[in-house]
């Protein structure tokens, strides 16, 4: 039962993070989702909502979702949606250089007023540089958190799909009596290290409220 209340959790926080996407609710019945109700503004229409909605979770999760029972509510313009107070990373500088077979990878990020910085240096090959990046990402965030070994870097791959590339990054979170798999994903506009940085946030920030609290 915990398993289905964790991914229930995890699904309406992938779709909280779609484009034009307020909130989203999930409502279940034996263990089986029957209703996926969401709420988004209206610079998209609601087909191309539901579009990303399915992508998003089987691409995260590898679930797939029933498109007829998703139903999308949108907000009118004399309507306010209330700011999202959780806490969330996002990248405010990445720096790369290379010397005698080797590379640096610095990664600021920020949340609230607050600037994160870490760096990292390892072999200079490009599967080694989307690590390291990875690393050096998870280095800035634990600087916030004030932990040392609950988040571990799995692997960096790139997949394509839909005539596009995208970056997938891994993370293990470990506690003493499990241990679970974070997967986040971006689509690589050209920066390969951009893109892993955007990958590797979009994984950890959907735990971050329960990494802080633990």
């Amino acid at each position: 039962m915990e398993d289905k209340d964790q991914t229930v959790r995890e699904i309406e926080s992938i779709i909280s993070q779609i484009q034009g996407v307020s909130s989203g609710r999930l409502v279940c019945q034996d263990g089986d989702i029957v209703e996926i109700h969401v709420l988004a503004d209206k610079t998209r229409s609601p087909k191309q909502v539901v579009r990303d909605i399915e992508s998003a979770v089987l691409i995260k999760l590898g679930l797939e979702l029933d498109h007829k029972r998703i139903s999308v509510a949108q907000l009118g313009p004399d309507m306010v949606v209330p700011a999202d107070k959780e806490t969330r990373f996002q990248l405010k500088g990445i720096n790369y250089s290379s010397e005698n077979g080797t590379t640096t990878i610095m990664v600021t990020l920020k949340t609230g007023d607050n600037l994160y910085t870490a760096k990292i240096t390892g072999p200079n090959s490009r599967q080694s540089r989307l690590k390291l990046t990875a690393s050096a990402t998870l280095s800035a965030v634990e600087q916030y958190l004030d932990i040392d070994g609950k988040l571990v870097v799995g692997d960096v791959q790139k997949i394509n799909l839909c005539e596009q590339e995208i970056i997938i990054s891994a993370f293990f979170l470990q506690s003493k009596y499990q241990e679970e798999l974070l997967l986040g994903t971006a689509v690589n506009k050209g920066d390969d290290l951009e893109s892993t940085v955007r990958a590797s946030l979009d994984a950890i920030n959907r735990r971050l409220a329960l990494l802080k609290n633990n």
